[in-house]
């Protein structure tokens, strides 16, 4: 019994390990006030640390670094490691939104996909944002069987508009809607069977039936 509770411990230490996370220092080598962030932060100016940061320690995840709100101006994208000095990109006291941009899909293009108003969506392997990642990065999926990741989401985090996903192709089987937010854990009849997505509209609630053809 007590070397199955001591597993279940390691293994739950291991998959919090694999979370995404980043930290900003006010100071050059990891000195100074800290600002820690495991999601997208579109506008630094609500959290005090808008143009503060002189160092960033990427724990796990790929990220991506602007230096102006809503992921405009410069941007740089990061792998995870120690950065002491944020001076040769240019971001040295500029860095105004930050977001983890997966790994597994492809990323989103600098000065795009506004934070509330993109059509964006992760999908995460693991419950609590955590495993292998895909991204969504258009206004729909018909299918996720040629893609490695069919049936195999059990989080997702939408940046905008609402979105319906499926547990079939072509958006059948068993569907839910989804605003924007971030969504831990996936309801039963999609948890591992999430096979198809699209967005369906900008606002809520609709403004008439879902535009399927666009």
């Amino acid at each position: 019994m007590k070397n199955a509770l001591i597993g279940c411990v390691l293994l739950l230490v291991a998959g919090v390990a694999t979370a995404a996370e980043l930290t900003l220092y006010s100071g050059d080598g990891f000195r100074g006030r800290e600002f820690r962030a495991n999601d997208a932060v579109p506008n630094l100016d609500r959290t005090g640390f808008n143009d503060r940061a002189s160092s960033v320690a990427i724990r796990d995840g790929v990220w991506q670094l602007c230096s102006d709100a809503y992921f405009q101006g410069n941007c740089v994208t990061l792998q995870p490691g120690r950065y002491p000095s944020l001076r040769e990109m240019g971001l040295d006291k500029k860095i105004s939104s930050i977001r983890e941009i997966g790994g597994f899909g492809p990323p989103p293009t600098s000065g795009g996909n506004h934070w509330g108003r993109g059509s964006r969506v992760v999908l995460y392997s693991n419950p609590d944002f955590r495993g292998d990642r895909y991204v969504v990065d258009g206004n729909y999926l018909r299918n996720l069987g040629n893609t490695g990741f069919n049936d195999r989401a059990q989080s997702l985090r939408v940046e905008g508009g609402y979105w319906i996903f499926c547990s079939d192709a072509d958006f059948q089987g068993q569907c839910r809607t989804f605003g924007p937010g971030s969504y831990p854990n996936l309801p039963p009849s999609l948890n591992n069977k999430l096979s198809s997505g699209r967005r369906i509209s900008e606002a809520y609630p609709y403004n008439g039936p879902p535009r399927w053809e666009r």
